[in-house]
């Protein structure tokens, strides 16, 4: 009878270490690192939203000759975000005007009108930039934070696993009674490789949140977006023609493109694929690690593209404050 209890014992020490190994880890949704609103901002309403608004308008520059000064690229900026008329307008105040010309003042107001909406477009495409910045920063902290959880079940299970295996071993040496023994040590050694094999299963998921998806709009390609500027939504649909294969398509296009074939979003059953969608480009659900890198991934590209717009805004910044009379 003094043996009966070491089975128990047993058992009850491998339950605790399976159930530690392997719980899942959810965070409540108004933790401090997954809440819905951690990259939210207090209104949604942009400077620029006055700007050009209609994708299909195209970005092909009109009178010319009254932009002297502007490189091909920033004038294609100043038909998207709806500055071509003031500027063509600055262009024809400053035909034959000198600094002592009673009608300078007015061609410096108009030329400080542009650019104040120049740099508030700029301040609303930072703006974008730094959420997406904060959603791949929320991102990476939860895999980072997911990762250690997946990796103390994995040592909890490897400890366990060899804990069960010095039993058996001991049990095999110590215990004199043959059926006890042959019982105790097939059921240590069976559990020792029962929790080694569960560490290769080990796959947790944390419940993510998004209240703002800034993927949506890009994956779907809906013609107008709430949660990007109008003009800069222009300027991200603008299809141009690739430099290589003569294809014409747009920064968003090109995303897309390299989302389905580096990051395999459109692999496997169409069941999955809807699953896979709704996570990535919807209101959130359960994620792996995995799939939270490849979030950040994501984001991380759209924000390279954003700020690579901003960088010609700034140049476009420079050529108008620079445009002197003719």
């Amino acid at each position: 009878m003094k043996y009966l209890y070491r089975p128990s014992l047993i058992w009850l020490l491998a339950l605790l270490v399976i159930t530690q190994g392997c719980s899942t880890f959810r965070p409540a949704l108004n933790s401090d690192d997954n809440t819905n609103n951690y990259c939210a901002v207090p209104h949604q309403l942009f400077i620029s939203d006055t700007l050009q608004t209609n994708k299909a308008a195209s970005l092909q520059m009109h009178d010319t000759n009254t932009l002297t000064g502007l490189s091909y690229r920033s004038r294609q900026l100043t038909h998207a975000y709806g500055f071509d008329h003031g500027l063509r307008l600055l262009g024809q105040m400053g035909i034959g005007l000198t600094p002592k010309s009673p009608a300078y003042p007015a061609f410096l107001k108009q030329r400080k009108a542009i650019v104040s909406q120049i740099v508030e477009a700029s301040g609303d495409v930072l703006r974008v930039a730094e959420e997406l910045e904060c959603e791949k920063q929320r991102a990476e902290q939860s895999a980072i934070a997911l990762q250690r959880r997946e990796d103390k079940q994995r040592n909890n299970l490897t400890v366990g696993s060899l804990l069960l295996g010095a039993a058996s071993g001991t049990i095999s040496a110590t215990v004199k009674n043959p059926d006890l023994n042959l019982v105790l040590t097939v059921s240590t050694a069976v559990l020792s490789a029962a929790l080694g094999v569960a560490t290769i299963f080990v796959n947790p998921q944390i419940n993510y949140p998004i209240s703002q998806n800034l993927l949506a709009d890009v994956w779907y390609q809906h013609p107008r977006s709430a949660l990007y500027p109008p003009g800069l939504w222009v300027v991200l649909n603008e299809e141009r023609t690739g430099r290589s294969d003569g294809n014409v398509t747009s920064l968003l296009q090109t995303a897309r493109k390299r989302w389905t074939q580096y990051d395999q979003l459109t692999n496997g059953k169409p069941r999955q694929q809807a699953q896979q969608q709704k996570l990535f480009f919807g209101a959130g659900g359960g994620y792996h690690v995995d799939d939270l890198h490849t979030l950040s991934n994501m984001l991380t590209e759209i924000e390279v593209v954003v700020r690579l717009i901003n960088q010609d805004l700034q140049k476009l910044l420079a050529e108008v404050s620079n445009f002197e009379p003719q």
